[in-house]
């Protein structure tokens, strides 16, 4: 074993993490954007924001990723225990709506996936 050994291990794993965080990427734009779009619809009511990000951000790829970050952020922001993070979540949608389970982890898996390779990155950079 050389010294350069532990560099050599956090390239290749800074590398996966970026090639996985590309795929959850492509999966987030295209795969999962549909279901995205149906969760926003189940969980929006007049007065809640899903129904401005839909118009602020449209549908072109930047959009896409913000309307996904915001669905992943209310489905987060209303499993949490907190009251106070349920407020925060009803101003997004409304939380006392159904979901299917396999919905929302289409919400859930892609944008945690590529938000825990953003970290992974973040971390292997740190060796390198």
């Amino acid at each position: 074993m050389t010294n350069d050994t532990p560099q050599i291990i956090a390239a290749f794993v800074g590398a996966g993490a970026i090639g996985l965080g590309l795929v959850s990427l492509l999966v987030i734009l295209t795969f999962a954007f549909s279901r995205v779009a149906m969760i926003e619809e189940k969980i929006s009511r007049p007065g809640t924001s899903a129904l401005e990000h839909r118009k602020v951000w449209g549908n072109d790829p930047l959009g896409r990723l913000m309307r996904s970050s915001y669905v992943f952020t209310f489905l987060v922001l209303r499993s949490l225990p907190s009251n106070r993070l349920k407020r925060s979540a009803a101003q997004i949608g409304d939380v006392s709506t159904r979901l299917p389970v396999r919905l929302s982890l289409w919400g859930l898996l892609p944008p945690l996936c590529l938000f825990g390779c953003f970290i992974v990155v973040l971390i292997t950079g740190l060796f390198l």
